[in-house]
């Protein structure tokens, strides 16, 4: 498995201090082998066996703990021996009360602490008050194409086999466990799915109460369909009486909140461009990963331009981006990026037709100097319009 060195290295450049740190993502994105590399870290520093404390709470070993946090934090306690420990907790949020457990290591204890959780509510609630301003959160997505191409030993200055790679990213995505040597390209969406369903079952149907799963299902659905496109509640609740589901406009909206939380959807507000407030009006979702995507949907039935849109809005949030889209004149840019002050302006389309500016034109028309992007599915001939840079999405994913 190849090291992560974005992430990695935000952890490591943490370690001993005072924060505990907080790995979030969704299911199966590899958060656990950063915990373990992590702990290599430690031993590469000299930290010894006995200083490290780790626990993964979905293993049947820990579920005692689950119901009895007393005793967890009793057991952790007696491994005290005079040095500093290091504690690290994968899906901590299945421990009753664990956020009590963690504040009282913290307090009681010289340690270092590192959880993880597949679902956003770990930073929500109790964690929030007893921990206000005393963790660290790292977001942990998919594997990038970045990733993806040095994981299959791909020469990035191979035009043709990068070309080929991203097609291949492009339908079955960067889920870390699909690239498993062992996941082979035959069976690839029966894993997908498989892990789809377990998302869906853990991280949001248990949440919802709901009992008519097959309600989540096409909900989910709907969604899925609506990539990249604005989510109008009110018609995908109609789409979803008329399908016979009973289903308010209220809970639907409860129901993407648990999408969300597990880090299966993301949401892209609206921003007035000319103004740069938020507008209030119908948002965008995108899909954490194209695999899961096409898993459930089929790639041949989604759209070659909303497949791009979700692959930019993910390497973007994934570059710490603030991501909306846009609206000037009544007109859209696919994505406003902000980061650290700085601003810019990407449009996403397969291809540019010839003799036409109407792809970028929106681009054209925004004012101000902040850069602006055009990202295309295939390479043009000419790399760069109205002085506006195009770039092939498989070039823009290799350079930040």
């Amino acid at each position: 498995m190849i090291k992560r060195e974005r992430y990695l290295k935000f952890l490591t450049d943490a370690i001993d201090n005072e924060f505990i740190k907080v790995i979030t993502g969704v299911r199966r994105s590899g958060k656990s082998v950063l915990l373990m590399q992590v702990q290599d870290e430690l031993r590469n520093r000299g930290i010894s066996a006995d200083q490290i404390v780790s626990m993964n709470f979905e293993s049947f070993r820990n579920a005692v703990y689950l119901n009895n946090p007393e005793k967890l934090y009793e057991d952790l306690m007696a491994s005290q021996n005079g040095k500093k420990l290091y504690f690290f907790f994968d899906e901590v949020q299945l421990v009753d009360r664990w956020q009590a457990v963690i504040n009282s290591l913290r307090v009681d204890l010289p340690s270092d602490i590192y959880i993880t959780g597949s679902n956003a509510s770990i930073l929500s609630g109790e964690l929030a008050t007893l921990l206000s301003g005393r963790y660290v959160q790292v977001d942990v997505y998919p594997f990038s194409f970045a990733e993806f191409i040095t994981l299959k030993e791909i020469d990035a200055t191979n035009k043709q086999q990068v070309k080929q790679a991203y097609l291949e990213y492009r339908e079955f995505g960067g889920m870390p466990s699909v690239l498993d040597a062992q996941v082979t390209v035959d069976n690839r969406y029966d894993y997908l799915s498989t892990l789809y369903d377990s998302i869906m079952l853990r991280d949001v149907s248990q949440r919802s109460g709901e009992g008519n799963q097959q309600l989540l299902k096409m909900l989910t659905m709907v969604m899925l369909d609506s990539i990249s496109s604005e989510v109008n509640v009110t018609k995908l609740v109609n789409r979803l009486k008329a399908a016979g589901y009973s289903i308010t406009s209220t809970r639907f909206r409860e129901y993407v909140g648990l999408l969300e939380q597990a880090y299966l959807f993301y949401k892209i507000p609206q921003v007035n461009i000319r103004g740069s407030q938020r507008l209030r009006a119908n948002d965008k979702y995108y899909v954490v990963d194209n695999g899961l995507w096409h898993s459930q949907v089929g790639e041949v039935l989604t759209s070659v331009g909303s497949q791009l849109e979700n692959i930019v809005c993910l390497e973007l949030l994934r570059r710490g981006y603030d991501v909306k889209f846009g609206s000037i004149d009544g007109k859209e840019v696919d994505f406003v990026a902000e980061k650290r002050g700085e601003r810019q302006y990407i449009q996403v389309t397969q291809q540019i037709p010839e003799n036409s500016n109407r792809e970028i034109q929106n681009l054209i028309d925004v004012p101000g100097g902040y850069p602006k992007l055009l990202i295309t599915g295939e390479e043009m001939t000419d790399r760069r319009i109205e002085g506006i840079p195009v770039v092939p999405i498989y070039e823009w994913l290799l350079t930040e």
